[in-house]
């Protein structure tokens, strides 16, 4: 039988986040203490004309709320289906809603069965995303950050969805990127990158397991062709710029009503 975890009252992955247009480096509240308020952001910011120093201020301050918000959705979702899972097993009433949402669930993260998907539905240490935001983006200097909001350099392959045009081709193809109306989109298609890809199936099994970042960081040397040079790369970032620090961080549970839903 699966043994699961819940979240209590996590029963409704719906977020309203605060909202800040970002035009000066100024706009970016600072993040202070444990509790990080739940702020997303519109950037209009050029990175690449900050310092070194405050732009890896800024940019760890302007992407620390969504990711946090991302993986509260995730884990809201994932408690779900556990609650599902468990009623399936234990021979208990599932809704027509919750067979639905199940079935959604399957498809979007190409789950073999319930504990597959159970298991894909997991997120990894808050540094680890800050560290390959960092590589991906250049501390958010690159084009597609500032024109896309697309973090991690996500291909885009549909004509019919929101993209822009690489300045690169391949050959005589052109390379387009997704553009995302905001920074959670990306995060998103990140997690869900390394949750559904094959190259990934062993990493996705360490991370149920392995809770040291620097450890757990060895499994991702399939994303990159650097391979082991990336996986390097990673740690070094990590410990350079102390990331660790940030794993522990949370969403001000002052935002919460009692069905752990974000309110403002």
């Amino acid at each position: 039988m699966l043994v699961l975890a819940f979240l209590a009252g996590c029963t409704d992955p719906v977020m309203k986040p605060a909202f800040i247009i970002a035009e000066k480096p100024e706009d970016i509240r600072p993040i202070q203490g444990k509790w990080v308020r739940p702020v997303l952001y519109d950037n209009k910011i050029d990175f690449g004309r900050l310092s070194i120093k405050k732009k890896k201020r800024k940019f760890i301050d302007m992407l620390l709320p969504s990711i946090l918000m991302v993986k509260h959705n995730l884990a809201v979702e994932r408690a779900r289906i556990g609650n599902i899972i468990w009623k399936m097993e234990n021979g208990e009433p599932v809704s027509g809603e919750d067979k639905v949402f199940y079935d959604a669930k399957m498809d979007e993260f190409k789950a073999d069965g319930p504990e597959d998907l159970y298991n894909r539905m997991a997120t990894h240490p808050t540094s680890i995303v800050l560290a390959q935001a960092a590589i991906e983006s250049g501390w958010g200097s690159s084009r597609f950050f500032n024109e896309a909001n697309n973090i991690f350099g996500v291909w885009s392959y549909n004509p019919d969805e929101d993209r822009i045009m690489a300045s690169q081709s391949r050959g005589d193809q052109a390379i387009f990127l997704r553009k995302y109306p905001d920074l959670r989109g990306s995060i998103r298609d990140y997690f869900l990158t390394l949750s559904r890809a094959n190259a990934y199936g062993n990493y996705r099994q360490q991370r149920l397991k392995v809770k040291d970042p620097y450890q757990l960081t060895y499994f991702l040397k399939n994303y990159s062709e650097l391979r082991y040079t990336y996986v390097s790369r990673l740690n070094m970032v990590m410990k350079k710029n102390k990331l660790t620090q940030y794993d522990s961080l949370q969403l001000d549970p002052s935002y919460y009503n009692t069905q752990n839903r974000i309110i403002l």
